[in-house]
């Protein structure tokens, strides 16, 4: 049990420091048409 906590509290703590920050980044990640051309 002790385990499973301490695996989502590092999880949690990873998702904090990693998600975007800047504005640039957050207008890149929330951007819904990124992706590259697929028309082939």
């Amino acid at each position: 049990m002790k385990t499973l906590i301490l695996l989502a509290l590092v999880i949690v703590i990873g998702w904090v420091l990693f998600r975007p920050i800047t504005q640039k980044e957050l207008n890149r990640y929330n951007d819904k048409d990124n992706w590259p051309d697929m028309s082939l």
